[in-house]
Formats: C-alpha cells, sequence, structure tokens
C-alpha cells in the first residue's frame, strides 16, 4: 500500500510514497517511535509532513511540540517546503517559549519531562489530539537535569503509550550512526525510523530511510533513498553506490 491509499484503521501511515508499505501500512496507533538520524537529515520535516497529512487528509487533531525552534520558524519551513498554511484549530504547535510561559517556574534543571507530561495530558484531554511529535529529545536533555536518565525514560515512555496517542520522538544521532540516543531509547521505543546520508562515489551524496524496527509490523530492514519534491516525500530503490 502507497502512502496517501486507504489506510488501516489502526494505523498512522508516513505518507511518505514507497514507505509505508515497506512497515505494514503504517505505524500501529499508539506506538511511541523515534525518528532517528543525523543533523540535516530533515527528520523535522519528514515529522512535519506527517502531521500535515494527517490534518488534511484525515482531520485528526495533531500537536508539534518544539523544543528549539519557534512556532514562527516552523510556519515559516513549513511555507518553504511547500506544505501551506495550518488549520490551527487542529494543528497545534507550541515551543519552548510558549511552555516557559505557561510554567513560569520551568528553568533549566526543571523537571522537564513532568512539564511535558502535563501538558500533553490537557492537550489530549481538551482538544482531542491523536498523534505528537517532539522535537527533539535531544534538546530536552540539554534542559533537564537527569538524575537517572533509564528510569526517567522508562517512565516518559510508559506515560506516552499509556496517553493513547502515537508519538513520534526526533533524535540527534552521532556521525557514525551507532547510537540512536544516548540512553539507549530504542529498547524503550516501539519503533525506530533512521535517516542518513550515504555518500555515493566520489561526488553525489544520498538521503536514506530505514526502518530499524517496528513492533506489530511486518518491515523491509533495508535502507530506501529519500527523495523530497514539489512538497512530497517518496522513497524508493537506492541508486548503487
Amino acid at each position: 500500500m502507497e502512502s496517501g491509499q486507504t489506510a488501516e484503521p489502526d494505523r498512522i501511515q508516513t505518507f511518505i510514497d514507497g514507505f509505508d508499505n515497506k512497515i505494514g501500512g503504517g505505524i500501529k496507533k499508539g506506538h511511541v517511535v523515534l525518528l532517528a538520524g543525523t543533523p540535516g537529515t530533515m527528520k523535522s520535516s519528514i515529522a512535519l509532513n506527517i502531521l500535515t497529512n494527517h490534518v488534511k487528509k484525515r482531520g485528526v487533531n495533531v500537536l508539534y511540540v518544539s523544543i528549539e525552534e519557534s512556532k514562527e520558524s516552523l510556519l515559516i519551513a513549513m511555507n518553504q517546503l511547500g506544505f501551506g498554511t495550518i488549520d490551527e484549530s487542529k494543528f497545534f504547535i507550541v515551543d519552548i517559549g510558549r511552555l516557559r510561559l505557561e510554567h513560569t517556574d520551568a528553568d533549566v534543571g526543571r523537571d522537564w519531562f513532568k512539564i511535558l507530561k502535563e501538558y500533553l495530558r490537557k492537550k489530549v484531554e481538551n482538544e482531542g489530539v491523536e498523534i505528537v511529535v517532539i522535537d527533539s529529545l535531544t534538546a530536552i536533555y540539554a534542559l533537564a537535569t537527569i538524575q537517572n536518565p533509564r528510569q526517567e525514560l522508562f517512565h516518559f515512555f510508559g506515560f506516552l503509550k499509556r496517553l493513547g496517542v502515537t508519538t513520534f520522538l526526533i533524535s540527534e544521532t552521532q556521525q557514525n550512526g551507532g547510537a540512536f540516543g544516548p540512553y539507549h531509547e530504542d529498547f524503550l521505543a516501539d519503533g525506530t525510523i533512521l535517516v542518513k546520508f550515504v555518500d555515493v562515489g566520489e561526488t553525489d551524496v544520498q538521503l536514506r530511510i530505514r526502518c530499524v524496527k517496528m513492533r506489530h509490523s511486518k518491515i523491509h530492514h533495508g535502507y530506501l533513498t529519500l527523495i523530497f519534491r514539489e512538497g512530497q516525500f517518496m522513497a524508493t530503490t537506492p541508486i548503487a553506490e
């Protein structure tokens, strides 16, 4: 099944043509998925593409939580990508500045996971949000003082799953791609999607995407070339190196 076709009712499509049919038609609703990659690999753009299409094509309410970039900057980026304007009654964007205003005690060293949980719970209860993107875990780590990373992340991931929303957590990987996060977050996640640049020949570079794991899905584990053209993502068989 290609993105844009009728999805299974229990699946969340990525709307990357040629990729959803490689992960069993989409991501199981309610799963927590890492969207990992080195800087510049369009992770945020992929996440915004997912949310935009679900608002436009399914009419669901979605939330993008940005820890690093302002709402205004994200809206400009979406316009430049060709995603068009958003319906702000369905597509909610909150940035770190807004979170600080709503939580006056929020500052470096505060419990940002607690602040996020409180905010997410309210949005789900009051606005019926179904899909959440948090951009990024790496930025939260820079803000928070984490005493016991494994325990705190275990409880945070557990909270997201109990919340019942489908969540995409953007994570920066090291250049060598050896780990998907500093605290082995991939073990807690239901799925991991990796995006990275690959040298092709001596002068070219390709952006490639791979589903590393996805619970409750029959997946293709190999890399696909990721192409963005005229406001749409597509994944194709890699060009030979």
